[in-house]
């Protein structure tokens, strides 16, 4: 039997941020390295890349400072972290995705596997800071390789495990084709929040 179609469509086109956020539930659902994700504190957003097959097809925006702070202090100056509140829930982090540039690249695990690669660099304590690794960089750790042989294996476990392939179906298409099948392409779109400066009422006296 074949699976039924979930992808988040209708009359005006598809929706793209639907459609991943129902992607994104089932991974949380379906691997245990990403149970500690609680979908409504974080943002699935879509923003526009160029034509170029080269550059940034996604990236994780983290809404606190190391370890959760709201506050961080760089030379001599004090910032707070940007709040973000939707329907009610502070959003912890946003996850951006370039398109045209993301449906375009690779194959359908490529796509899945840059999913869960964004989805890795959350904080297993889920506080709105990024998973660390020791050393400088710790982003991916002392090995990019590694990262990405962790997200690889994460990715295959996925596809053996979950419940609704369906879900994933929008990934399968390159931009154009999406686009062709059902119209226009829309989602949620949000500007990056950019930490401030915190204003001392001493000086406003």
């Amino acid at each position: 039997m074949q699976p039924e179609n979930t992808e988040k469509i209708d009359v005006t086109g598809f929706d793209f941020t639907g459609s991943m956020n129902l992607l994104v539930n089932d991974i949380i659902k379906t691997h245990p390295s990403f149970d500690h994700i609680i979908l409504k504190n974080i943002l699935i957003a879509m923003s526009s890349s160029n034509g170029s097959k080269n550059g940034v097809v996604a990236k994780l925006r983290p809404m606190r400072f190391e370890g959760g702070s709201k506050i961080k202090k760089l030379r001599g100056i004090e910032y707070a972290a940007p709040a973000v509140n939707i329907n009610g829930n502070n959003i912890l982090y946003i996850v951006y995705f370039h398109l045209p540039r993301f449906q375009n690249h690779g194959n359908h695990k490529n796509k899945l596997a840059t999913v869960l690669h964004e989805l890795y660099h959350i904080s297993p304590q889920f506080n709105g800071d990024v998973r660390r690794f020791s050393g400088k960089n710790y982003a991916h750790g002392s090995s990019r390789k590694k990262y990405d042989d962790i997200i690889d294996r994460y990715t295959d476990e996925y596809i053996n495990k979950t419940s609704h392939p369906e879900l994933g179906m929008f990934l399968r298409y390159k931009y154009s084709e999406l686009k062709r099948k059902y119209g226009a392409i829309f989602g949620d779109v949000i500007r990056i929040p950019r930490s401030k400066p915190v204003v001392s009422f001493n000086l406003l006296s």
